[in-house]
């Protein structure tokens, strides 16, 4: 198919913006083989943008070996958007410090900074090194730089007021994610009234199609017994096909005792492969008493990384009998940093006589965050 298309296009006395027209038919038809060859041809044409389409294609096609010189090539031309999908190709294949760099070099680029931050921290977690840069792209007046600063601050629990003084100065610039970012902090406050001003504020400054504000929102007219309000924002969440959608307006049912519409939105939630539903679904299925189906879906939730599903799979083995099965998840789950784990590995280990092990828990404890209270809760 490429060969056909390249020599389609060597053929055809097309101009540039022929070539670009053409190319963007066979993209939008899927056939990005086809279309990569005539990009391919436009860029060696010197077609203007050419070379930054062709090399979209190719990460698109994963054939990384060929698009990064086409993006050196075209950033030593000046083409400034070079740089972004260098450095993405960069991280994409391993090299997050080298694309952090180049985004430090980019002195004048409008989001240097910012990105250079947001790689040092997202893609080679030194949060030294991105604060560092973050803070500079504050300085220059980056957008979105106060809020991304105030994100990244908000990941340590012990500079929540410090983000939320940066979430504040963006909010003033109008920023509509710090909006939201608001009233998450207010969520997470148990103070739903002032967190719904914020969140409808996010919503209401621009176009918020698929802002996860809306799923908020939702939760925050349902801590405040607003029910009709807070389903017709589920609803609006889901046919948004917002991530997590599903999940959480099942939440809302169950809680409201309809398990019949609760189920449907868990299975399209497995059904759509979103994070967490296996785990959701599990332990919806486990209370409903149907623990042998239950099983399967914390088994996959397991596989696919889910730390949570192992507590509960811990004590279905147990009450099976099955020791050996339920002490793994349980330690599994006490090494994931679930507290609650501790205590119930604990009370398994009375259970089967050997409480003398317990005492070595104490430490597990200690490091999950317990109170004094707790620990002699555990030891006593």
């Amino acid at each position: 198919m490429t060969t056909n298309a390249a020599g389609q296009a060597g053929k055809m006395d097309m101009n540039g913006n022929d070539l670009l027209a053409r190319a963007e038919q066979l993209a939008e038809a899927e056939d990005y083989q086809g279309a990569a060859a005539v990009y391919a041809e436009a860029a060696r044409q010197g077609v203007p943008g050419a070379a930054i389409a062709y090399s979209e294609i190719l990460i698109h096609l994963e054939d990384y070996a060929t698009a990064e010189p086409v993006l050196r090539e075209a950033l030593a031309a000046g083409e400034a958007e070079a740089r972004d999908w260098l450095a993405d190709l960069l991280v994409q294949t391993g090299r997050a410090v080298e694309a952090a760099q180049l985004m430090e070099q980019a002195v004048g680029h409008e989001v240097a900074a910012l990105r250079a931050a947001t790689i040092w921290a997202d893609a080679v977690g030194d949060r030294e090194r991105a604060e560092e840069w973050y803070r500079k792209a504050v300085e220059r007046g980056e957008p979105g730089a106060l809020n991304d600063f105030g994100t990244f601050l908000s990941e340590d629990d012990s500079r929540q007021d410090e983000a939320e003084h940066l979430f504040r100065q963006a909010a003033e610039q109008g920023d509509a994610l710090a909006f939201g970012n608001l009233g998450s902090l207010e969520l997470d406050r148990g103070a739903p009234e002032a967190a719904v001003a914020w969140l409808r504020r996010s919503l209401e400054a621009e176009d918020q199609t698929g802002s996860t504000a809306l799923l908020k929102l939702a939760t925050a007219e349902a801590q405040l017994g607003n029910d009709d309000a807070a389903r017709e924002l589920y609803d609006r969440a889901v046919t948004e096909r917002l991530a997590g959608a599903h999940v959480e307006r099942a939440t809302f049912l169950v809680e409201r005792g309809e398990d019949e519409a609760a189920e449907a939105d868990f299975r399209a939630a497995v059904e759509n492969d979103d994070e967490g539903a296996r785990y959701y679904y599990g332990e919806f299925l486990v209370n409903n008493d149907r623990v042998g189906e239950a099983v399967d879906h914390l088994d996959r939730a397991v596989a696919d990384g889910s730390d949570a599903a192992h507590e509960t799979l811990a004590k279905i083995y147990l009450e099976r009998g099955a020791i050996k099965a339920a002490e793994d998840h349980f330690k599994k789950s006490i090494a994931a940093g679930w507290l609650s784990a501790v205590f119930a590995y604990a009370g398994m280990l009375r259970s089967e006589g050997r409480g003398d092990e317990v005492a070595a828990l104490a430490s597990e404890a200690e490091r999950l965050g317990a109170t004094p209270d707790q620990i002699a809760e555990l030891t006593g």
